[in-house]
């Protein structure tokens, strides 16, 4: 049986249990034919065998509750916390869902990853040792690409794209600072190499911990420090921000018909200024006064941008070959 078709049977089970809690071996036989077309049966050794093969691959706990008179997810709450672990089982369960479901595939849509996965394998790898990467990185602000020794703490995922994160080797990183940390767009990668320079971690290093003031991939700001931040959102944005929130500090600080205001902590960089203007005809920041006035002008400035419709007085004309 091939790895993927395990994989399959993997998830099918954990969702069937997870879902249908607590439910007996009897059924979970019973289902499993049933969903597999009958193809196979599900015996008493090989239910075990799964099971512990999903404890491994996913720390997902399957227990039989005597008193319940059936399996259950031991550890429901665990997974749900331990973001990787979820991320991976939802990763799957997608994955097996949409092939299990070709003759669909015209009518699911997915949002395009820009290129750069290829580069996840041999960074991990330098990562499990500690190895220096050496990287040749194509920035779109500097134009030409640049070659970089960087120690690979972690990578992110974040809208749309894979990110490296890490300090440049032989740099130093002063106290209260980000100097020599980059975020590097993985597509953005011309050409990526393990050499033979190790490094040193920092001690009790947590990459959540590390960068849990920040939004996304920007690290300083040099207009911001990390503070306290409020948004007045319209009701009919709450619902959005409420099931996903913009960053893990976010607070229901206050709520009534017409609207909320949310609290947040972290810095207000760039990206995150960004994430707020695609929200802007339905939020506006009420403190600190420094970001509120700051939004304010670029609002100003994108009414500004428009100068030249409004000044032609007429509708930008197409060439016909670009209709």
């Amino acid at each position: 049986m091939s790895a993927s078709e395990l994989l399959k049977k993997y998830i099918w089970l954990f969702e069937t249990i997870n879902n249908n809690a607590p439910i007996s071996l009897k059924d979970l036989i019973k289902r499993f034919k049933a969903h597999f077309n009958g193809s196979e049966e599900l015996s008493r050794e090989t239910f075990f065998r799964h099971k512990r093969a999903i404890e491994e691959l996913f720390g997902i706990e399957i227990e039989y509750i005597r008193s319940k008179g059936g399996y259950v997810v031991a550890n429901k709450d665990d997974v749900n916390e331990k973001s990787m672990q979820q991320w991976i089982l939802q990763t799957f369960s997608v994955s097996t869902m949409l092939s299990e479901n070709q003759d669909l595939k015209k009518r699911i849509l997915l949002e395009h990853i820009p290129s750069g996965q290829q580069h996840l394998q041999p960074i991990m790898k330098a990562m499990r040792g500690n190895k220096v990467l050496k990287v040749k990185y194509n920035s779109f602000r500097r134009g030409s690409a640049i070659e970089m020794n960087i120690e690979p703490w972690c990578i992110k995922y974040f809208e749309q794209r894979w990110y490296l994160f890490g300090k440049e080797y032989g740099k130093p990183m002063p106290k209260d600072s980000k100097d020599n940390l980059y975020f590097l767009a993985l597509d953005r990668v011309e050409d990526l190499d393990e050499t033979e320079l190790k490094f040193s971690m920092p001690k009790k290093f947590d990459a959540e911990e590390f960068l849990k003031d920040y939004y996304g991939v920007m690290l300083e700001d040099e207009n911001f420090d990390v503070q306290p931040i409020a948004i007045l959102v319209d009701a009919a944005q709450c619902p959005y921000l409420r099931t996903v929130p913009l960053h893990h500090s976010q607070y229901e600080a206050y709520k009534n018909e017409h609207y909320s205001i949310f609290e947040y902590k972290l810095c207000p960089t760039f990206d995150f200024r960004q994430k707020l203007f695609s929200l802007s005809d339905s939020i506006e920041v009420l403190a600190p006064k420094k970001l509120a006035d700051m939004m304010r002008k670029d609002a100003e400035e994108m009414v500004r941008a428009y100068k030249y419709t409004e000044e032609q007085g007429s509708e930008y004309k197409f060439k016909e070959e670009q209709k």
